[in-house]
């Protein structure tokens, strides 16, 4: 199994229109996919929060991470014509957008 870990900061205003993108949009047509295995949407404690407890600020609002059986079916995903449909609806409400990906060699309770 693998990850896709993208952190997303929304342009100025665009918090909500960057949330509905994500979670109406772009994750409705994710879950569809051969392969998906599941998703989560992370944001950050506030900052009074993190520095209380002497956490680090992630330089980024948002963290979308979805989970693939194999890197060959998320690669799949990316090049269907479903995909270049929903992403440009996320990317046109972000100022900055990026990703990596993991080996999930070990897992729990997924």
């Amino acid at each position: 199994m693998i990850s896709l870990n993208v952190y997303l900061t929304p342009k100025n205003g665009h918090e909500d229109a960057l949330e509905k993108a994500i979670k109406e949009v772009w994750l409705t047509a994710m879950v569809k996919q051969p392969g998906f295995v599941s998703a989560t949407l992370n944001t950050p404690f506030s900052d009074a929060d993190l520095e209380a407890l002497e956490a680090s600020k992630p330089s980024y609002v948002y963290e979308m991470v979805s989970y693939w059986a194999t890197e060959e079916e998320r690669v799949a995903w990316v090049a269907r014509d479903i995909h270049q449909e929903v992403w440009p609806q996320v990317t046109d409400q972000v100022s900055d957008v990026s990703y990596t990906l993991f080996d999930c060699n070990t897992t729990w309770s997924m």
